[in-house]
């Protein structure tokens, strides 16, 4: 004969195994009603568990407005397939670790991985704060390394080839982006009413609809003034517009046309933004202003171009040349003497 505890508190039912004795089991139940009162009792039992088929349908659904629903739909379908039927408890560190291993089995990318354990990973937290997990198994894994990141940019003279190899309404496109770093999905959205030239010191171009959300300020410099004042009067809203005057939704066929022309080989429109922020620090930018152009939220993304800034610093200390002219001739006098003087001994 065995005696089992059973309590209610805030509408949840508490029941188990108490002891072979009426006063073991109330001893049982004393302690599980004071870890019930105190926060310590492991709710495991009276949780929400629901299979991950069902939760992915909540998480998309409650994340349809963001950006990222395109790559959150991607990886929930791969995750599926492998985790399907399981509930969110049942999935352990181990199981994600086998995960990896079939990935990498099929020679998925290790960049790729990591975007559907980030995914995962973001699942489980959403989990946890509307009351359907405990814990994050994804917490415990270590994420793939990833090689650094592309940062292809072209010369000088591949900029000029490139331009020239342009269509009519792809070349101020082209020239917007190499002057301002600002991504393809920016470029086609962009209207009048975010760009300032008129009236204004200094000129810029604000974005609203940006990759993180965050609106920014993108300066613009004398010579893109120059171009978009000659586009000006092609579309009363969009500045970039198509051959048949309409706003563009894509640009892929007459860039790879261009770059066919030009040339050029292995290089891709967001290549562009990697062009503009390196001949930027070429130039004597500073990586703190690139990430405000750039609308990067943290330095990591800008640093892949600090080693840029080594030749123009380098150039920078030999304008000095000459300045020190009496020094430099002193210094160098005094050290021929000296060895003079030990040739003499």
């Amino acid at each position: 004969v065995a005696w089992q505890y059973d309590f209610m508190h805030d509408g949840i039912r508490y029941r188990g195994l108490g002891g072979a004795t009426k006063t073991q089991a109330l001893r049982v139940q004393e302690k599980i009603r004071n870890q019930v009162l105190n926060g310590e009792h492991d709710l495991i039992e009276h949780r929400k568990n629901p299979r991950i088929d069902d939760f992915v349908v909540t998480f998309l659904d409650r994340r349809r407005h963001l950006k990222s629903k395109k790559r959150d739909n991607l990886s929930a379908r791969t995750l599926l397939k492998f985790f399907s039927g399981k509930t969110l408890r049942e999935i352990a560190p181990g199981d994600i670790e086998d995960y990896v291993l079939h990935r990498k089995a099929q020679n998925i990318a290790n960049a790729t991985i990591n975007r559907e354990l980030a995914c995962l990973k973001r699942m489980y937290n959403l989990a946890m704060r509307w009351g359907d997990a405990k814990k994050n198994p994804v917490s415990e894994i270590d994420f793939l390394k990833e090689p650094p990141g592309r940062s292809r940019y072209l010369s000088k003279e591949e900029m000029a080839r490139l331009l020239n190899s342009c269509n009519d309404y792809l070349r101020p496109i082209v020239f917007t982006a190499l002057y301002t770093g600002m991504r393809l999905s920016e470029l086609l959205t962009l209207k009048w009413d975010q760009v300032f030239i008129n009236n204004v010191l200094d000129p810029y171009i604000e974005l609203v609809l940006t990759k993180n959300g965050k609106s920014r300020l993108v300066p613009i410099s004398d010579d893109l003034v120059e171009i978009l004042e000659l586009i000006r009067g092609n579309h009363t809203e969009y500045v970039f517009i198509g051959e048949r005057g309409n706003p563009l939704k894509s640009v892929k066929k007459p860039f790879e046309t261009a770059l066919r022309k030009a040339g050029i080989n292995e290089f891709r429109f967001h290549d562009l933004r990697h062009t503009f922020a390196s001949h930027f620090i070429m130039n004597g930018g500073d990586v703190l202003a690139l990430k405000e152009i750039l609308g990067h939220s943290s330095m990591k993304m800008v640093e892949r171009y600090a080693h840029l800034a080594q030749a123009h610093k380098r150039r920078q200390v030999n304008n000095l040349k000459g300045v020190f002219s009496d020094c430099h001739l002193f210094v160098t006098l005094e050290h021929a003497s000296k060895k003079l003087d030990a040739v003499s001994l």
